[in-house]
């Protein structure tokens, strides 16, 4: 949609093919339908992963969370920032997706709906030469009900997170069939699996947390590595950990190739040193000796995470807090404060936010998302290989990579 105004707006002359039998519906669940639009991290270019990281650094600068406001400003949409989380006043998604609605309208743009792409090619003259690319009609996208010509094509189709939204992957298999190279994309912002018998006991339990990944490789020479770390909120699931805490880190556990090799560690209490938290145990102890020591955690954890904790330090829930030693207060901050989980791998496409992987960087012009095997060719969003972390940093892609590949694909055509 941003791709189809902008080359509008550049006076090109659009239709946008949908293969759902609406535009959008992705955008609809984005922020948990609040649609976190952008973010005013001053550090925002900087937040980018994959082989597109440099590339999506260049392209939010050329267009920036600053134009994005003055943007939909101009569609008429107000907006709310939450310490640099931008939403829409209303909170709604849906008041995102009918500006941009009707912005199309108003511009004229053709809008196809239920049109799902099967084929991308460069015209025949037919005599069997083919037209040279940035020339009238000289491409051709051919769907279930018809077959279109353009002078050029953009290729936004997202990638394969959250497939019933219409963003099922396909685009890869179009980005392949004219010969560019996908990396194997794996799903981001996404739940965590790990092995344990205690997940379902805590499932639902939320917690703050400090969240490090670390690769113990077998190689010597390697040896551990931290590959990512984050404080937030931590959920606990049956089948592992979630929350946006875990959603950030989740693309270095979904791109791994050995999940043995890969720990999380976790802080419960991250705000509290380690000294000051065996300090403060034993000081309660004395204070309370008949107590159990179970009840001298009840004011520092939740309730459904003693039992586990307690376990963890190998120490019995019944023993009374008069009787704990300094090295077995030691031993239950310990487990605290290391609390080591065991990763199998994340949970698939159909729940991750985004995806890691895509169209390869080095394919692409870094000014204009065009293509360097095909004249006539842009790409946009999710189908390159770029993603970033929640907080509105993939909805700043989306805007700033259809506006460069709009407004470049309008500007070759008028100067072609």
């Amino acid at each position: 949609m941003m791709a189809a105004i902008t080359a509008a707006r550049a006076g090109a002359g659009v239709t946008l093919l949908e293969a759902m039998e609406r535009p959008g519906r992705k955008l609809l669940i984005t922020g948990n339908g609040r649609c976190n639009l952008t973010n005013t991290d001053c550090g925002l270019s900087r937040r980018y992963h994959g082989s597109a990281a440099a590339l999506a650094a260049g392209v939010t600068q050329q267009f920036d969370a600053a134009d994005t406001l003055a943007f939909f400003e101009e569609l008429g949409l107000l907006t709310t920032d939450r310490e640099g989380y931008v939403y829409p006043y209303s909170r709604q998604a849906a008041s995102v997706l009918e500006v941009l609605l009707a912005e199309l309208y108003r511009l004229g743009v053709k809008i196809k709906l239920n049109e799902k792409i099967q084929e991308i090619g460069i015209c025949s003259d037919g005599e069997g030469a083919e037209k040279e690319p940035g020339k009238a009609g000289s491409w051709f996208v051919r769907t279930g009900g018809w077959t279109y010509r353009a002078d050029a094509v953009i290729l936004a189709c997202g990638s394969a997170a959250a497939p019933a939204t219409g963003s099922d992957g396909s685009g890869y298999a179009l980005a392949r069939m004219l010969g560019h190279t996908v990396i194997e994309p794996s799903p981001a912002l996404v739940p965590v699996t790990c092995r344990g018998d205690f997940f379902a006991a805590l499932a639902g339990v939320r917690c703050r947390a400090r969240v490090s990944l670390v690769c113990d490789a077998a190689s010597a020479t390697r040896g551990k590595r931290l590959l990512a770390s984050d404080t937030g909120e931590l959920q606990w699931t049956k089948y592992g950990v979630s929350g946006i805490v875990i959603f950030q880190i989740s693309r270095f556990i979904s791109t791994c190739t050995r999940m043995e090799d890969l720990t999380l560690y976790l802080d419960l209490l991250p705000d509290f040193e380690e000294t000051r938290l065996v300090r403060h145990l034993l000081n309660r102890a004395c204070r309370a000796k008949e107590m159990r020591i179970s009840g001298l955690l009840a004011g520092m954890l939740h309730e459904k995470l003693i039992p586990v904790i307690l376990k963890r330090a190998g120490l019995s829930a019944k023993l009374r807090a008069g009787c704990l030693t300094q090295e077995q207060a030691g031993r239950l901050i310990e487990a605290v404060k290391h609390f080591e989980l065991e990763v199998t791998g994340t949970k698939s496409f159909d729940v991750c936010q985004v995806c890691a992987g895509g169209v390869e960087a080095s394919e692409l012009d870094p000014r204009t998302l065009g293509s360097r095997k095909h004249e006539g060719l842009y790409f946009a969003g999710e189908l390159i290989d770029a993603d970033g972390p929640c907080g509105g940093y993939n909805l700043q892609w989306a805007w700033s990579s259809g506006y460069v590949a709009g407004m470049a694909a309008a500007l070759d055509l008028r100067h072609g």
